[in-house]
């Protein structure tokens, strides 16, 4: 709504002012009448930011306004014309408030956009983000205990410190039309991916993995062949076309890196595509394959990445880590909320169960004391990650909500003890 009186002074037709261009009213040599005025306003008063000075009491522009404030509202504007011909316009201005403080040539002034951290639009939302972040830190100290909130202040921290970063992505870039050359990712790239893999395989108290040269060169060329071809994600480049610009031979090099990595699409940030295999909730045959080998047997990894295709290389020559006799995902005690959201939960086992008999599934939010539905109970023995049996299942998507705690409990598993724990979920951005 507008709020501010818009004023003109008496006296106003011997109103001296200067040239839009020349000097102020004060210092010109020759004085000019008004011949004709008029003003302008909008219907909704903004913000503006004074670049330079002076600004007037009034419009007389004769006594110059000591306030030091810089940030104004204003609805109205003053197009003024002189008896020498010149055309001058300013702008009137006034506080929070409504309250008048005076005047300004409108060459000196400019809006002030939203996202300006001087404008009460900007100001407002972050009052607004204090608001909601001081709500969540309450919501936070009531659902965990003090030890739960320290680990997930240091997950927080660890999470912080991984350069989820594109910039300066390669020592060479790649060429995938017309020309093929696979390129090379920087140290920095290759690392941050190798940090956000360690970052859940840590919580799981897993062996740390590292990155091997010659692993990244092979996954590079899979990340390539896969964005030469354009055509979606394939294990051995299985269905798609080679372009005639990539040879046979650096052909058969992204088969053969496919065939032994975990593939993505969409996404190109570090940590975001090891977010994606955890979470795996895009996996094609419903099956969360990916997540095994991120928290599986392995102990070194190649990272390539092409544009938004990625190759991540887990396995090829043997090598391989101790699996636990059991991991549950999400795992017991805090765990972040956006690993789990949207996709399956599973437990994986060292060993195969040897049966087809279907698992029973309960999953209780203790939180608001109610049992959450689950769907697509299934197992699978396919030893993703060098594990022998994954059960998995689907909790409600819209039941899942962070700071709630929950019971899993999975009995009727064959050759194997009923599985019973408690996980509570959690907001990794703070």
């Amino acid at each position: 709504m507008k709020w501010y009186i818009r004023t003109i002074t008496a006296g106003l037709v011997i109103l001296v002012v200067g040239s839009v261009g020349g000097a102020t009213p004060a210092q010109a040599k020759k004085q000019a009448k008004i011949s004709d005025w008029g003003w302008h306003s909008t219907l909704w008063a903004k913000q503006y930011v004074v670049t330079k000075g002076p600004i007037y009491k009034s419009l007389n522009l004769k006594k110059k306004s000591k306030t030091k404030q810089k940030i104004f509202w204003s609805d109205t504007m003053y197009a003024l014309k002189l008896t020498n011909g010149k055309r001058v316009s300013y702008r009137q201005l006034a506080n929070k408030n409504g309250h008048l403080v005076g005047y300004v040539a409108k060459k000196h002034v400019k809006t002030l956009k939203d996202s300006d951290h001087r404008s009460a639009a900007y100001q407002a939302k972050v009052k607004k983000a204090k608001a909601k972040a001081k709500k969540a830190k309450a919501a936070e100290k009531k659902a965990f205990t003090t030890s739960e909130r320290k680990q997930i202040a240091t997950y927080r921290q660890q999470f912080k410190q991984i350069a989820n970063t594109t910039k300066g992505m390669y020592v060479q870039k790649p060429a995938v039309k017309g020309h093929f050359a696979p390129g090379k990712l920087s140290a920095k790239y290759v690392n941050a991916t190798v940090d956000s893999i360690n970052f859940y395989r840590n919580m799981y108290g897993l062996s740390p993995v590292k990155a091997d040269a010659a692993w990244n060169t092979e996954a590079q060329y899979g990340a390539a062949t896969l964005a030469a071809a354009g055509k979606g994600l394939s294990h051995g480049l299985v269905g798609l076309n080679r372009p005639s610009f990539v040879s046979k031979a650096d052909w058969q090099r992204g088969v053969d890196a496919t065939n032994s990595s975990n593939l993505s699409g969409g996404v190109t940030k570090p940590y975001d595509n090891i977010l994606g295999y955890v979470n795996d909730g895009d996996s094609s045959d419903l099956i969360p394959g990916h997540r095994e080998w991120i928290l599986g047997g392995i102990n070194k990894v190649g990272v390539g990445q092409v544009g938004d295709y990625n190759d991540l290389k887990v396995f090829g020559d043997g090598e391989s880590s101790q699996v636990p006799s059991a991991m549950a995902f999400p795992k017991a005690g805090v765990f972040p909320k956006s690993a789990v959201e949207g996709t399956l939960w599973s437990v994986s086992f060292d060993h195969r169960l040897g049966s087809a008999t279907k698992p029973k599934i309960k999953v209780t939010d203790n939180t608001v004391h109610k049992n959450i539905h689950v769907s697509e109970v299934g197992t699978t023995d396919k030893n993703y990650g060098r594990y022998g049996t994954m059960i998995y299942y689907e909790p409600s998507f819209v039941k899942i909500k962070r700071n709630h705690t929950y019971t899993i409990k999975i009995s009727n598993i064959a050759h194997q003890k009923d599985v019973t724990y408690e996980t509570k979920l959690f907001d990794l951005k703070d």
